[in-house]
């Protein structure tokens, strides 16, 4: 008796409700706790599977507090290094080009038509792409931002010319130079030093980014609102290997709790631009929303540049795109 009683405590720490055997995995990520939408998207995804499936465990790593960095998360969700990652699909882009789909400029004017894509066939495509890569995407969070930036008013391609620039993205990059900016590729996390030192006159990140790093203590003008030519795919990836060792209700959990944390995320990302709008009025920045011309401007120049290297990509980029136009037409016509 004197083995079996702590053998059955032990066995009792590994095992829960129905028998499941207990796990814990960590989520990594680069935002601040609680002031940014991402790292309480992640807690609320991690409380829903809990409550459907109390064997699995989730520990949060805000801030890059692992010790990875922002871009290398990919490949350590590939090799199972990490199990979890609210990641920037754009950030992998070197390693799977076709990510770049989830932020082409000006395909994704506002929340309401990325909304629209949901059950939609680019998802169903980014998570068979994200799939063969080693990940596998949980939650679809898409974040709308604009332009913040130190020396003038930004409205049409021509008002660029000879800024120092942070796109997120190559593709979107190859737009800002054709029309006269200097790119600077930054992850997020670094922006607010990067804008700073002078090292970069201005950037393209969330409204989110822009608030919970407090890039608005250095900013002297802003663009937001509808149309805008900035909207990102957040995600939070899973290692595929992790995925594939889960049971079909675990997997469930997950799918129930990431639809869970997507209305929230939705909602947060409506309220993420009128505090942006506030924090930078306040903190004496000059906004601006773009004029329809202003829009168009932008969208001619991103068709010309971004659309039409990601088009040249492979026929299934070619489809894609095409199927995602089509889709968010269909949408706005309804």
């Amino acid at each position: 008796m004197r083995l079996v009683a702590p053998l059955l405590v032990a066995i009792g720490l590994f095992l829960s409700a129905g028998g499941a055997l207990a796990r814990e995995l960590k989520i990594s990520h680069q935002w601040p706790e609680g002031t940014d939408a991402r790292d309480r998207a992640a807690r609320l995804f991690a409380q829903e599977v809990q409550l459907r499936a109390p064997e699995l465990k989730f520990k949060i790593y805000p801030r890059l507090s692992l010790k990875i960095d922002a871009t290398k998360q990919f490949d350590a969700l590939q090799s199972g290094e990490l199990e979890m990652s609210v990641y920037v699909p754009p950030y992998a882009v070197k390693k799977v080009p076709e990510f770049s789909l989830a932020v082409l400029p000006g395909l994704y004017p506002s929340l309401e038509a990325v909304r629209g894509l949901k059950g939609s066939k680019l998802l169903d495509y980014l998570q068979a792409v994200a799939n063969a890569n080693g990940v596998h995407i949980v939650t679809w969070w898409w974040v709308p931002g604009g332009f913040v930036n130190t020396k003038q008013e930004i409205a049409g391609p021509d008002t660029v010319k000879g800024l120092r620039l942070r796109g997120g993205d190559p593709l979107f990059d190859l737009m800002l130079k054709k029309a006269g900016a200097i790119p600077v590729a930054l992850t997020s996390d670094r922006l607010y030093a990067a804008i700073k030192s002078g090292d970069l006159d201005g950037t393209l990140t969330s409204y989110e980014t822009f608030v919970s790093t407090k890039i608005y203590e250095h900013a002297k003008f802003f663009t937001s609102g509808s149309p805008g030519i900035w909207m990102f795919l957040n995600t939070l990836m899973i290692s595929k290997t992790v995925w594939d060792s889960l049971s079909v209700a675990q997997r469930e959990a997950f799918e129930a709790a990431a639809e869970i944390s997507e209305e929230y995320f939705a909602a947060a990302q409506r309220d993420a631009e009128k505090r942006f709008v506030g924090v930078f009025t306040k903190a004496g920045a000059r906004p601006r929303r773009f004029s329809r011309e202003d829009y168009l401007a932008w969208l001619r120049l991103a068709q010309e540049t971004a659309w039409a290297e990601y088009l040249a990509i492979s026929p299934a980029t070619r489809t894609m795109l095409y199927e995602t136009i089509q889709t968010i037409l269909a949408n706005d016509l309804q």
